[in-house]
């Protein structure tokens, strides 16, 4: 075992990959930054701008595959050294595009270094489950509950941060600073501190293959799939979103924009955040991934309904926003759990960034989708009900999925 956190303090891993979570998501507060470049480059339509995060996405989905594998092989520290790189590196491009006055040019740095930061972000995504998965044989639930809590929390201490920036020192130089902040952190704690013990392969141990043949994954990456697509849909155009309900209520454009849209953020993550550690906790007390999630999705739809009736309120959009946040964020903390309780955890790494394939190919999908609806409806309230209709048709999967398993079982 190389040097790192050893086996009398593993309980740090869950907090470190929480503390790097808060700065390595900041793509969830991504659709921060859209009103400002819209205003920017006096762009009319927001889908061109939204492109970034479907790039993002693909980069995400492409490492994260080659993270797993790497990781599993040879432990965390050479893929958070390439993560750290490729952050500072995308951020450094999207910055230089500030440079620029002609959209046409300018889009450019947009897109690539965008790409850039979600090859960082997969390399990212691809490793930390391992370490999970290797310390935590027991509780991997609740463990991975308090790892995703810093993902969830990051929009309420990146999304003031980020405006604060934006406001005192501009666009460029937030992207420069958001770039060697990550860069840090990744090398202090991910390339200097994280380790994973050896082990050997049991008998629960399932290889890639195996796990390919078992229903229980596609179950999972189906579910994944769909309930990631509205997740993105949302999540990433969130900004936008909250920006055209209060509009409708006459409020003052600088005032949502400035204020409001951080201050959702900030308290929505809280409820994404509660929402991690507690379905994480109820999918280790339940019984398993299959016993929780179909309450989990059910609600997550039901959820989307009511904020779409009350979107335009201000009061109503922050309660109802809460609670859409405290399901979805719930929902990777049980599909990251289920890999280590269904198939092990020797090959944990490649397993899981294989299933996670489905998350960001939607992530891919999602953002831009729910662009492309508002461009065309002139309104998300059709692209929201889309992503509650998801998770409703992923509530049947898992249902009649684990069924079909007990049935062929007997």
């Amino acid at each position: 075992m190389n040097f790192g956190i050893g086996e009398g303090r593993k309980s740090l891993y869950p907090a470190t990959i929480a503390l790097l979570l808060v700065f390595a998501m900041v793509s969830l507060v991504w659709s921060q930054f859209y009103p400002f470049i819209l205003q920017r480059y006096s762009l009319s339509e927001l889908s061109p701008v939204v492109l970034s995060a479907s790039l993002i996405g693909l980069g995400m989905l492409i490492f994260q595959l080659i993270a797993g594998f790497l990781a599993d092989k040879l432990g965390p520290k050479p893929t958070m050294a390439l993560a750290g790189l490729a952050y500072l590196a995308g951020m450094l491009t999207i910055s230089m595009m500030f440079d620029q006055e002609n959209w046409e040019i300018a889009k450019l740095y947009w897109y690539g270094g965008s790409f850039v930061v979600g090859i960082g972000a997969g390399f990212f995504v691809g490793t930390y489950p391992v370490l999970i998965a290797r310390w935590f044989s027991e509780n991997t639930g609740k463990a991975f509950g308090i790892a995703i809590f810093g993902q969830n929390i990051s929009p309420l201490l990146m999304s003031p941060f980020i405006a604060f920036l934006i406001v005192n020192y501009g666009l460029k130089a937030t992207f420069v600073t958001l770039g060697f902040l990550i860069f840090a952190t990744f090398y202090a704690i991910g390339v200097a501190l994280w380790n994973v013990p050896r082990v050997e392969k049991t008998k629960s141990d399932s290889s890639l293959f195996e796990a390919l043949k078992d229903g229980r994954f596609w179950i999972l990456f189906t579910a994944m799939f769909t309930t990631a697509t509205a997740w993105f849909l949302i999540l990433m155009n969130i900004a936008t979103i909250v920006f055209e309900g209060l509009s409708r209520a006459s409020i003052e454009p600088d005032y949502i924009l400035n204020q409001f849209v951080p201050l959702f953020l900030g308290i929505t993550a809280v409820g994404s955040a509660v929402g991690s550690f507690f379905w994480g906790t109820m999918n280790d007390r339940a019984g398993g991934p299959f016993k929780v999630l179909p309450a989990l999705y059910a609600i997550a739809g039901v959820s989307i309904v009511l904020f779409i009736l009350g979107y335009s309120d201000p009061l109503m959009i922050l309660v109802l926003g809460i609670l859409v946040y405290f399901c979805l964020g719930g929902e990777p903390t049980v599909h990251f759990s289920a890999v280590p309780a269904f198939f092990g955890k020797k090959f944990a790494g490649r397993i899981t960034a294989l299933l996670n394939t489905s998350v960001m190919t939607s992530s891919i999908i999602g953002p831009y989708l729910g662009s492309f609806i508002k461009d065309l409806t002139s309104s998300y309230v059709s692209a929201l009900y889309i992503s509650a209709f998801l998770h409703f048709f992923a509530t049947a999967v898992v249902l009649a999925g684990g069924r079909f398993l007990e049935v062929r079982k007997c």
